[in-house]
């Protein structure tokens, strides 16, 4: 567990460390927009074609209006229209979606977290409340990642495809009943196509697909949010589905509590943990991709071909 925690205590400082270097003045003096400004814009990133231009009308409107708290609420207004009112664009509907998946995962959380009283118990110690105030932060973080990828031109429909297929591969090898979810123990082969082959084919389909490395490397980024939630998902109502029966949690210990809360723990674990792998292997494929089809030799011209002309 503690190599674990070390590696996910290093990749953000790994990330502001790859921001750094990408532009020093903008990370050390911050954005120069106001948050209702960022906002908007967000919000606006979210939109359907049909509705750009009115988005670039609201954008006129905030920028003819003074004092913080009169641009807040217009930015809010128009963010909660933009989220509400259809047409909805592609990366509005997988936003809805994945707070959607995010929502029922949580509710299950809490509602094992009353049922089963963990909230004397927890992990390592932690008081089961403040476990679940960690896993409401986790979800949170990921569904604001995610968003930042989503309002991205033609990201969100490969992102989101790519997650469903590394979910699907995940759980075609694991087994998709709430017992094999509980019990799973990759194989050698497992690990090879859940670490390396999977998040490969993802980085790679994508950067081919747009003809843009930049593009491959945020279609993994996105497909590693959304099967992170995706599999928490089916975890946790597997979880509920079994509560302390099946087979027997060596770590859990022997009382129903200690059952429910390793496995809700392992569940937090493997979100973690395979979210990051697609993340990390997806990325480095779609960057070794692009740097091989640029260094690929174009085919020369035929000199008959040309002397014919």
């Amino acid at each position: 567990m503690m190599p674990l925690f070390f590696v996910f205590l290093l990749a953000p400082i790994a990330v502001a460390i790859a921001l750094y270097r990408r532009n020093p003045r903008r990370f050390l003096d911050g954005p120069t927009e106001d948050v209702p400004l960022r906002l908007l814009r967000w919000a606006i990133g979210l939109l359907s074609p049909q509705r750009a231009e009115w988005g670039q009308a609201m954008l006129g409107e905030l920028g003819h209006l003074d004092g913080r708290w009169r641009r807040t609420r217009f930015a809010i207004s128009c963010a909660s229209a933009a989220l509400v009112m259809p047409p909805w664009g592609q990366a509005a509907a997988g936003l809805w979606a994945m707070v959607a998946i995010t929502a029922a995962s949580f509710a299950i959380y809490a509602d094992l977290t009353v049922h089963y009283q963990l909230g004397a118990g927890g992990w390592f110690g932690v008081g089961g409340w403040i476990a679940l105030t960690v896993v409401l932060l986790i979800c949170v973080g990921y569904l604001l990642a995610a968003s930042a990828l989503l309002r991205r031109p033609g990201i969100a429909l490969p992102g989101l495809a790519g997650g469903l297929f590394a979910t699907l591969v995940g759980l075609a090898l694991s087994g998709f009943t709430a017992v094999d979810q509980v019990t799973y123990i990759p194989a050698g082969w497992h690990r090879g196509v859940a670490v390396l082959a999977v998040p490969a084919a993802i980085g790679v389909a994508s950067t081919l697909w747009r003809r843009d490395p930049a593009a491959g490397r945020r279609v993994a980024r996105l497909a590693a949010f959304s099967a992170g939630l995706l599999q928490l998902l089916y975890a946790t109502v597997a979880v509920a589905i079994l509560g302390g029966g099946g087979p027997p949690d060596e770590d859990g210990g022997f009382t129903v509590r200690g059952t429910v809360t390793d496995r809700l723990a392992n569940n937090i674990v493997d979100l973690m943990v395979s979210t990051l792998i697609i993340a990390l292997v997806g990325w480095a494929a779609a960057a070794l991709t692009g740097y091989l089809v640029r260094r690929s030799p174009t085919p020369a011209a035929d000199p008959f071909q040309l002397r014919g002309r």
